[in-house]
């Protein structure tokens, strides 16, 4: 008869499975909307691959175009024409160029057909007035800002997708010239600011790499295109259209005249490159060079024929 004396064999020690302790044993209390659940920290990791894989993508476009604006990846979702037409317009720029250029053959039509510029600064105050409102309704509204890029697009960089749009700088820097200057600086203002602005754009991106940098953005090839089309802007404001058409002017509204200074024609568009190139290369304030060039330009023109005045 086998007697039992209460202590457990060593085979049977061995075989017992001790309990976890609890302060060995590190939980994890994950609460959501519905209950409160208590998992292992070995878990986690398994969790951790379900969240990555079942979180949904982020729909903040707006705040991806935000932080890498420059992207046209980003960029071409806004801008369909640049994603359809590429260096043609997000690099080379052409139809914003075309339309930069065609404002000064414009204005020189408008002169021929006796325009007086009194009547400009108020179209000018409607269309910056116009374009402002749109610019705060289209930074704050995500679909009307895409709308927007759909229609004008292609004259538009794309740093302008989330910025206000250029052109305002350039109706600002029209309405002070127009505003306050005589009508044969406002004439030479207007060209330097579409077409030298323009060629100095051009040739400042086609060779600026081969010559020096004066300014930020600002190249030597640059400012010689600018210089060029500056002369040749004055020889035709002053050499061709003013004196094709002296009926058009009232006494007193041409500021330059070779009979009222000691600066001949020559003399005078030599000036003039230099003061497209001298506008155009300035980085005032870190604004925008579609109103320094008109600003500055005529400031220069003006202080430059009063010192010579007869």
């Amino acid at each position: 008869m086998a007697i039992s004396t209460g202590i457990p064999s060593k085979d049977h020690v061995t075989n017992l499975k001790a309990p976890k302790s609890r302060k060995n044993q590190e939980n994890i209390t994950i609460t959501t909307e519905d209950n409160t659940s208590t998992i292992d920290k070995d878990d986690t990791d398994k969790l951790q691959v379900q969240k990555d894989t079942l979180a949904p993508p982020s729909n903040d476009f707006v705040g991806n175009l935000r932080t890498s604006t420059t992207s046209p990846a980003l960029g071409n979702d806004f801008l369909t024409a640049h994603h359809i037409f590429g260096d043609y317009i997000r690099k080379h720029e052409v139809p914003r160029k075309v339309f930069h250029s065609s404002i000064g053959f414009i204005t020189l039509y408008l002169y021929t057909k006796g325009v007086h510029k009194e009547v400009f600064p108020i179209p000018f105050h409607i269309s910056f007035t116009v374009i402002f409102t749109l610019d705060l309704i289209r930074l704050r509204w995500k679909y009307f800002n895409y709308l927007y890029c759909q229609v004008v697009g292609f004259l538009m960089r794309e740093k302008e997708i989330n910025s206000y749009n250029g052109v305002l700088w350039y109706i600002l820097g029209l309405d002070v010239v127009f505003s306050f200057f005589p009508k044969d600086i406002c004439l030479l203002s207007v060209l330097l600011l579409s077409w030298s602005d323009t060629a100095a754009s051009t040739f400042g991106r086609a060779y600026g790499k081969y010559t020096p940098k004066i300014a930020r953005g600002k190249s030597l090839a640059g400012s010689i295109a600018a210089f060029t089309i500056g002369i040749i802007s004055s020889y035709l404001v002053y050499g061709y259209f003013i004196p094709e058409f002296p009926h058009l002017n009232q006494i007193g509204e041409i500021f330059w005249t070779p009979e009222s200074s000691y600066l001949n024609l020559h003399t005078m568009s030599l000036l003039s490159g230099f003061v497209a190139a001298l506008s155009e290369g300035i980085d005032l304030f870190n604004w925008d060079d579609n109103f320094t060039i008109p600003a500055l330009s005529s400031i220069f023109f003006y202080i430059v024929i009063t010192i010579f005045h007869k």
